[in-house]
């Protein structure tokens, strides 16, 4: 098992869930931002980024509802 701290918060450019495209290249344009979170938010934790053209982020879904996790889901129509 795995204890995880947020480090940040990424800030989309889409407001609603229901307002995201289902294909990212329909808007090329979309874009959004990393906000660190203190202790992390400090020039020297981004470092040297500006070298590279792409970053990965790893996250975990934090909006479900405890107890409500299933397999597969149904996109709405």
């Amino acid at each position: 098992m795995f204890t995880f701290e947020p480090i940040g918060i990424v800030r989309s450019c889409f407001r609603e869930k229901f307002g995201i495209p289902r294909q990212p290249g329909l808007v090329p344009a979309a874009q959004a931002t990393l906000e660190l979170l203190p202790p992390y938010a400090q020039p020297a934790a981004v470092r040297g980024l500006q070298d590279f053209s792409h970053l990965w982020l790893l996250f975990v879904f934090h909006g479900l509802p405890k107890g409500r996790w299933q397999p597969t889901v149904r996109p709405p129509r």
